[in-house]
């Protein structure tokens, strides 16, 4: 059996090595970055209206002493988020005309990207769910699909500094975007409160009051991930789950779910999309009005040239698509006994896009004050207390003898 200072030791120990994980990060993912912003860039009054807020492509610069991340949030076609990766002088060229019409390399970069990768919002679907455990199934007859390339999307807000960079659209009064990228490390303002670094963008969706075809409705959405590696054997996407050290920034959830590509996977330099496995059922987030969410396995897209004609990664790759690794996977809402989506016309989901591995959770210094009071305190408590009752008997034994 360890002994009171056996113990003792041990605490401490545990709570040093935490500190130093608190203390240590990946340095690349702390990269501190100077942001810019351009709405629809060198856009032609013919196609783009000065006062119009219907159409949005929003290219941001992420700029730090070695080199730039492009992120570019496309709403022209199926919305794609773009994460590229370049040296500091690269830039992005768009031939609006060509674009429009969906023609391949209508969108360029002044010079070849060192890594790319894309999320599309490829589909909604809206489905029947009578065994109530919120999966999609594959009952082609109980699922509604929506077709995010038809929704007209109205940009409600564009604010930006050198610091974060915000925008807001709503399609067809019923989805609800927002869209986030960051300059630095920290954990995002609104629940689930991801934590996001520089290298990463932010996406928020909301089903907001969308009309309902089926008696237990519920949501789920099919995500397309494209990434500038070969598609070879092999080479696959990999869904890992973590457990994060506490669930101080999203009370009841400790899981983290990545999405890594294959470089990322293996090298630690590709792209990822991160999220935590809850969806909100009211504007106001909190664990009471949380639910589930579930993910299939990602599977490779045949045909991706066809499948991603209405998008930017067609207006970058065109045909190319077809030789590069492009695989999706859908995200459902809901578990048993919630009430299905009808109970309160509201559903959520939160997932950021990011270039390299998504940053690991530490504990925060609030935390380690806490646990420090918490074990500690006890055992300062329990050895000094043996000292007493040790000094004590002493004193005894010597008062004792004659």
């Amino acid at each position: 059996m360890p002994s009171l200072g056996d113990k003792f030791l041990g605490f401490f120990l545990v709570l040093g090595f935490a500190t130093v994980g608190l203390c240590s990060s990946d340095k690349s993912s702390d990269v501190e970055r100077k942001l810019s912003a351009r709405l629809n860039p060198d856009c032609p009054e013919d196609i783009c209206t000065p006062d119009g807020n219907a159409l949005t492509l929003i290219h941001i610069r992420a700029d730090s002493d070695l080199d730039t991340i492009h992120y570019v949030w496309d709403f022209t076609g199926k919305p794609t988020i773009l994460v590229a990766l370049t040296r500091k002088n690269a830039s992005l060229k768009i031939n609006w005309n060509d674009f429009m019409d969906a023609k391949p390399s209508s969108v360029q970069f002044s010079e070849t990207p060192i890594y790319t990768f894309m999320t599309v919002i490829n589909r909604i679907f809206q489905f029947d769910d009578p065994e109530d455990k919120g999966i999609l199934g594959n009952n082609a007859s109980s699922v509604f699909v929506y077709d995010p390339h038809e929704f007209s999307y109205n940009r409600t807000l564009l604010w930006f500094n050198e610091k974060d960079v915000i925008a807001a659209l709503n399609a067809n009064n019923d989805f609800l975007f927002k869209l986030n990228a960051f300059s630095t490390r920290d954990h995002g303002m609104d629940f689930p409160h991801l934590l996001h670094t520089s290298n990463s963008t932010q996406v928020d969706i909301v089903f907001n009051n969308v009309s309902t075809k089926f008696e237990r409705p519920r949501f789920a959405i099919e995500l397309l991930f494209v990434v500038s590696e070969q598609a070879v054997t092999g080479t696959d996407f990999q869904i890992t789950k973590r457990r994060s050290l506490d669930d101080e920034h999203t009370p009841g959830i400790f899981e983290i779910i990545d999405v890594l590509s294959p470089g990322a996977f293996k090298f630690s330099t590709g792209g990822f999309v991160e999220y935590r496995p809850v969806s909100y059922t009211h504007p106001e987030r909190d664990v009471s009005t949380s639910t589930e969410t579930h993910q299939s396995e990602p599977k490779a897209i045949e045909f991706a040239s066809d499948a991603l004609n209405a998008t930017l990664a067609y207006a970058i790759y065109g045909q190319k698509l077809d030789t590069l690794v492009v695989q999706g996977m859908n995200i459902s809402f809901g578990f048993s006994g919630d009430g299905f989506y009808t109970k309160t016309n509201y559903t959520t989901l939160t997932f950021q896009v990011g270039y390299g591995i998504p940053p690991p959770e530490q504990l925060s210094a609030f935390v380690l004050i806490v646990a420090g009071i918490g074990i500690g305190l006890p055992l300062a408590m329990l050895v000094f207390g043996g000292f007493y009752i040790c000094t004590r008997k002493m004193r005894n034994r010597r008062g004792t003898r004659v």
